[in-house]
C-alpha cells in the first residue's frame, strides 16, 4: 500500500470532534486580548440579573415595612432606582464589549481559516481528488463548515458565558439568602433540566437531518444551473424544477416533524416550570408564615435559581452551537493537517540547470487510487528532445494518464519516469511544473479578465509580453476587436468567449510560461472545424524547438508529428510516423482508426449540408417579418419614453415590501397561520397573568391573617397546576403551525427562485454575481431565513434589540460567495491550477475576498454591541422610570400596583430569544429578500 493510501487511512480514522482549544487555532495576540475582554464582558452581563433580583427583593420588603413611613419609602425607592440606573450603565458597556469583541475576533480568526484551509485543499495531490474529495463536499467545508466555527467562537460563545455566569451568580446568591428554597428549587430544577436537554437532543437530530436534505437539495440546483446551456438546448427546466421540487419533499417532511417536536418540547419544559412555580410558592408561603424569612426574599430566591435554570437552558443551543463548532473544525483542521508526502512549496529535490526534453518511461505500472485494474504494466517508451510524439487509441487506454504522470498528478507504482536522465521523483515539484505547459481539451479560464489569463502562465510577465504570447497563440486579433481587450472579463468557465476563443487563450497561457516541454491533451477535439483551423495554427508556432506530447482523438491534427504511438489497454501495440502507419492498411490499428474517422467525418459533412439547406430556406421564407419584429423591439427598449417606464416600474417594484410580498406567497397557509397565531396569543397572555398569580401570592406573604396567607397560596398554586396543563397544547398548537407555514414558505419561494432564474437568458448566468455558486447559495441561505417569517416576529416587541443585533448576521452574503465561487473554480480546474502553479495566487485573491467583512467586522461589531447594550440600558432605566413615577403618582402605595407592572416585564423579557437569528432575517430581507423575491412572478 502507497504512502499516499496510508494517510488517507489514517485521516479516516481521526476523531470528528476536535479539542475546545482547536476552535481557537488560528487566533494571535490580538484576538487572545479581545476573547479576554469579550469574555469578562459577557460574564458581567449575566451576573447583572441576580443583581437586579436583589434589588427586586429589597423593594419588595421596603414596601411591606415602611409603607407607613413615606418619607421614608420615598427616600429608599430613589435610592434603589439610582442603583438600578448604575446596573443598566454598568451592563451596557459591559453587553457593547461582549458583543463587539466576540464578534470582531470570530470573523478575524474564520476568515484565517477558511484562506488556510483552501491553502492547504490546493497543496494537496491529485489522489485526494479521486478519492476523499468525491466523499466530502470541499465547498461545503469552506462555507457551512467555516459558518457554524464563525458562529461557535463568535456570539455563541458569548451567550453561553452570559447564561453560565447568570446560573452560577444565581445559585451563589440563592444559597446566600435563603438555602431552603434553594435546595427545593434544586430538587425539582433537574426534571426542567431533562426536559430541556431532551427537546434539545431531538431538534438538533432533526435539524442535522433538515440540513442535509436541503444540502441534497442545493446539489440539484448548482449541477442543474452549472449546466444551464445543456438543459436549455433540451428543454429540460420543467423536468429540473421536478427534480428540485422532489429534492425538497424530505426537507418538508422533516421541517413539520421538527415544529411539532418543538411544540411539544416547548410546552414540557414551561409545564414542568409553572409546576415548579406552584411547588415553590407554595413553600416559600410555609417558611414566610414560620418567620424563617421575608417575602422579598424568598421571592428572591425563586426567582434567581429558576432564572438559572432558565440561563442553563438558553445556554444549551449555544453548547449545542459550540458541539457543532468544534465537529466543524476537526474536519477543517485534519485537512490543514493532512500534509502530502510532496507538495509544490517544498524546496526538497533536484533542480536541474538546464533542460533538454528528453522523456523517459522505464517499465512504468500504474493504477489510479479509485480504481483496481492496471491502467500499465511495464510501460517503456522514449520521446526526444525537441520532437514531436502523439498518442491516440480507444477510450480508457492511458493516453491522458501519460500526460498526467508527466506533470506528477500522480507516482508510478513501479518503474520511473525520466527527464534528461533523472527520475522526476528526485526533481522539485514546483520546478518541474514550471518547465511544461499544459493545453486541456476544455480550457479552465478563471472569472477575471483576458490578460489574468494569459498572465497565470507566467506571473511575472509584462503586459509586452502577454500580448507577443497571444499573437504567437493566433489570439491577439479577436481580443482586440473585443470592448476591453485584455480587459474583458471572461465570465465564469469562460463562457463569454467561444470555445475556440477560449483554447487559444490557454494556449496563449502555456506560451507565456516558455516551456521546455509542451502537453496537449486532446486540444482540439471539442471544437468546430473553423476553430480547429485557427488553433492548427498556433500550434505549429509553439511547438517549434519544443518537446511536444499529444494526446490526439482527432487524427488529421496529428499527420505531420514525428512520431504517433497507438495504445490499447495500457500497451504500445505500434508506433512510426504517420504515412509508415497508414502504409500497413487493414493491417493496422492506426489505418483502422484513420479510415473510421474519415468515413463518420464524410457521412457527418453531407448531414450538415442538407441542414444547412433546409435552414437557409425556411429563414428566407420568415426573414421580413423575423427582422421588422427584433427591429421594432430594439427601437422600443431604446427608446427615451420606455426607459423611464421600465425604471418608473422597477421603482414601483422596489417600493414593495418583500416582507408583505413574502406574506402573500404565505396565502394557502393563512388558516394555519391563525390557528398558530391563536396558541401565540394564549402563550403571551401568560406571561401577564402569572405576574398577576405571583404579585397575589406576594401580597399574601404580608397579609397579618396567616388563614387568609395560605388559602391565597393554595388557590394560586392551583391555578399554576391549571396552567401547566393546557400549556402543551397551547405551545404545540403556536409552534406547530407556525412550522408549516414557515416550511411551506421557504419551499415554495425555493422553487419560485429556481424557476425565475430558469427563466432567464444565457447572457445572465455570465455575470459574476450570477455564478452557480452566488446562486446555489442565495437559494439555500435567503429562503431558509423566511423561515422565520412569523405573525410572532412581525408584532415582537425589543425594537432596539432587533436593529442592532443585525450586526450578529453581517451584510457579507456577497463577499462570501464570490469567494466560494472562486474556491469552487479552482478545485473544478484543479489539474490546471496544479499544473500552472497558481495556488498562491488563487489564495490571494481568496483572502482578498474576505478582507471586506473582516474590515468592516469591527465597525458593524462595535454598532451593534452599542445598540444592543443601550437596549439593555433602556430596560434597566425605564424599571427606575416606572419605579419611580409609579410611586409619585400612586397615592394609594399599593404593593399589587407597583410589583405587578415590573414582574410582567421581567417575566416577558425572559422569553424573548433568538435576537441574532433575527437579526440574520432583518439583513435577508434589507439585502437580499428584494433583489431575489422580485425575481420569483407570483
Amino acid at each position: 500500500m502507497s504512502n499516499t493510501e496510508l494517510s488517507i487511512e489514517e485521516q479516516n480514522r481521526r476523531q470528528p470532534a476536535t479539542a475546545a482549544s482547536g476552535l481557537f487555532s488560528f487566533a494571535d495576540r490580538l484576538d487572545y486580548l479581545l476573547m479576554f475582554f469579550a469574555s469578562v464582558g459577557s460574564c458581567a452581563h449575566g451576573a447583572a440579573l441576580p443583581l437586579f433580583l436583589v434589588l427586586f427583593g429589597k423593594l419588595i420588603d421596603s414596601l411591606a415595612s415602611l409603607s407607613l413611613h413615606p418619607h421614608k419609602l420615598a427616600s429608599e425607592i430613589s435610592k434603589q432606582a439610582l442603583q438600578l440606573v448604575y446596573l443598566g450603565l454598568l451592563v451596557m458597556a459591559s453587553a457593547w464589549i461582549g458583543v463587539a469583541f466576540w464578534m470582531h475576533t470570530g470573523e478575524r480568526q474564520t476568515a484565517r481559516l477558511r484562506v488556510k484551509y483552501i491553502q492547504s485543499v490546493l497543496q494537496q495531490d491529485m489522489t485526494f481528488f479521486d478519492t476523499e474529495a468525491r466523499e466530502e463536499n470541499i465547498l461545503y467545508r469552506i462555507s457551512s463548515d467555516a459558518i457554524l466555527v464563525q458562529d461557535a467562537i463568535g456570539d455563541k460563545i458569548g451567550h453561553c458565558q452570559r447564561y453560565l455566569s447568570q446560573s452560577f451568580v444565581g445559585l451563589v446568591m440563592g444559597f446566600s439568602t435563603v438555602w431552603q428554597l434553594t435546595l427545593l428549587a434544586l430538587a425539582v430544577l433537574p426534571l426542567i433540566v431533562v426536559a430541556g436537554g431532551t427537546y434539545a437532543i431531538i431538534m438538533s437530530s432533526l435539524s442535522k437531518k433538515g440540513e442535509k436534505a436541503y444540502a441534497e437539495a442545493g446539489k440539484v440546483a448548482e449541477e442543474v444551473i452549472s449546466q444551464i446551456r445543456t438543459v436549455y438546448s433540451y428543454v429540460a427546466e420543467g423536468r429540473a424544477t421536478e427534480e428540485y421540487s422532489k429534492s425538497l419533499e424530505t426537507a418538508l417532511k422533516l421541517g413539520k416533524k421538527s415544529g411539532l417536536a418543538k411544540g411539544l418540547g416547548v410546552g414540557c419544559t414551561f409545564g414542568l416550570l409553572f409546576c415548579s412555580w406552584a411547588l415553590l410558592l407554595w413553600f416559600a408561603g410555609i417558611l414566610v408564615i414560620h418567620r424563617v424569612t421575608t417575602g422579598g426574599k424568598a421571592f428572591t430566591t425563586i426567582l434567581n435559581v429558576i432564572y438559572s435554570g432558565f440561563a442553563l437552558g438558553q445556554a444549551a443551543p449555544s453548547l449545542s452551537s459550540f458541539a457543532k463548532g468544534r465537529a466543524a473544525a476537526s474536519n477543517i483542521i485534519n485537512m490543514i493537517e493532512n500534509v502530502p508526502n510532496v507538495t509544490k512549496e517544498s524546496d526538497k529535490g533536484v533542480v536541474l540547470p538546464e533542460v533538454v526534453g528528453n522523456i523517459a518511461f522505464s517499465e512504468v505500472s500504474f493504477s489510479y487510487p479509485s480504481r483496481k485494474h492496471m491502467i500499465f504494466e511495464d510501460l517503456s517508451l522514449v520521446i526526444s528532445a525537441g520532437k514531436t510524439f502523439a498518442f491516440v487509441g480507444e477510450s480508457g487506454s492511458g493516453k491522458s494518464t501519460i500526460i498526467s504522470m508527466i506533470e506528477r498528478f500522480y507516482e508510478p507504482t513501479l518503474g520511473k519516469i525520466l527527464l534528461d536522465g533523472h527520475d522526476i521523483k528526485d526533481l522539485q515539484l514546483k520546478w518541474l511544473r514550471n518547465q511544461m505547459g499544459l493545453v486541456s481539451q476544455e480550457p479552465a479560464l478563471f472569472s477575471t479578465t483576458i490578460a489574468s489569463n494569459i498572465l497565470h502562465g507566467n506571473e511575472g510577465a509584462q503586459m509586452e509580453e502577454i500580448v507577443e504570447a497571444a499573437k504567437v497563440a493566433n489570439a491577439h486579433s479577436f481580443i482586440q476587436n473585443l470592448p476591453g481587450g485584455y480587459m474583458t472579463e471572461v465570465g465564469e468557465r469562460g463562457t463569454q468567449l467561444s470555445g475556440g476563443q477560449k483554447q487559444r487563450i490557454a494556449i496563449a497561457r502555456a506560451v507565456l510560461r516558455n516551456p521546455k516541454i509542451l502537453l496537449l491533451d486532446e486540444a482540439t477535439s471539442a471544437l468546430d472545424a473553423e476553430s480547429e483551423h485557427h488553433i492548427q495554427r498556433a500550434f505549429e508556432r509553439v511547438m517549434l524547438n519544443r518537446t511536444t506530447i499529444i494526446v490526439a482523438h482527432r487524427l488529421s491534427t496529428i499527420s505531420n508529428v514525428d512520431t504517433i504511438a497507438v495504445l490499447k489497454h495500457g500497451k504500445i501495440i505500434e508506433s512510426g510516423t504517420h504515412v509508415e502507419l497508414i502504409s500497413k492498411g487493414d493491417d493496422g490499428e492506426y489505418a483502422k482508426m484513420v479510415n473510421l474517422q474519415t468515413s463518420a467525418n464524410s457521412e457527418k459533412r453531407s448531414q450538415n449540408n442538407l441542414r444547412q439547406l433546409m435552414d437557409s430556406y425556411e429563414l428566407s421564407a420568415g426573414f421580413d417579418q423575423q427582422e421588422t419584429e427584433v427591429y421594432y423591439e430594439k427601437a422600443e427598449s431604446m427608446a427615451p419614453g420606455n426607459q423611464k417606464s421600465q425604471e418608473h416600474g422597477q421603482r414601483k417594484l422596489a417600493s414593495t415590501s418583500p416582507i408583505w410580498r413574502a406574506i402573500r406567497l404565505n396565502k394557502p397557509e393563512w388558516p394555519f397561520g391563525f390557528l398558530g397565531s391563536v396558541g401565540a396569543i394564549l402563550a403571551g397572555m401568560q406571561a401577564p397573568l402569572c405576574a398577576l398569580g405571583i404579585t397575589h401570592v406576594l401580597t399574601a406573604f404580608y397579609s397579618h391573617n396567616k388563614h387568609e396567607t395560605k388559602h391565597e397560596i393554595k388557590m394560586i398554586s392551583l391555578i399554576f397546576i391549571g396552567a401547566a396543563i393546557i400549556t402543551v397544547p397551547i405551545y404545540t398548537l403556536q409552534h406547530y403551525f407556525y412550522t408549516l407555514m414557515g416550511e411551506k414558505l421557504t419551499t415554495r419561494v425555493r422553487l419560485l427562485m429556481f424557476s425565475a432564474i430558469l427563466k432567464n437568458e444565457v447572457g445572465w448566468f455570465d455575470l459574476d454575481e450570477h455564478s452557480s455558486g452566488s446562486l446555489a447559495s442565495t437559494l439555500a441561505a435567503d429562503a431558509t431565513l423566511l423561515l422565520s417569517l412569523r405573525p410572532s416576529l412581525l408584532i415582537a416587541s425589543y425594537i432596539a434589540e432587533h436593529l442592532f443585533l443585525m450586526g450578529f448576521g453581517g451584510d457579507y452574503a456577497h463577499a462570501y460567495a464570490r469567494a466560494s465561487s472562486l474556491a469552487r473554480e479552482a478545485i473544478t480546474n484543479i489539474r490546471t491550477v496544479a499544473a500552472f502553479g497558481v495556488e498562491d495566487q488563487i489564495v490571494s485573491n481568496f483572502a482578498h475576498e474576505l478582507d471586506q467583512p473582516k474590515k468592516k467586522a469591527r465597525f458593524r461589531g462595535h454598532i451593534s454591541g452599542f445598540g444592543y447594550g443601550l437596549s439593555q440600558l433602556f430596560s434597566f432605566c425605564s424599571f427606575a422610570l416606572g419605579l419611580c413615577s409609579r410611586y409619585a403618582f400612586d397615592d394609594t402605595r399599593d404593593n399589587k400596583g407597583i410589583t405587578s407592572p415590573w414582574f410582567s416585564i421581567l417575566y416577558s423579557r425572559q422569553k424573548n430569544s433568538n435576537k441574532p437569528r433575527r437579526a440574520r432575517l432583518g439583513n435577508c430581507y434589507r439585502n437580499q429578500g428584494r433583489n431575489r423575491i422580485q425575481q420569483c412572478k407570483f
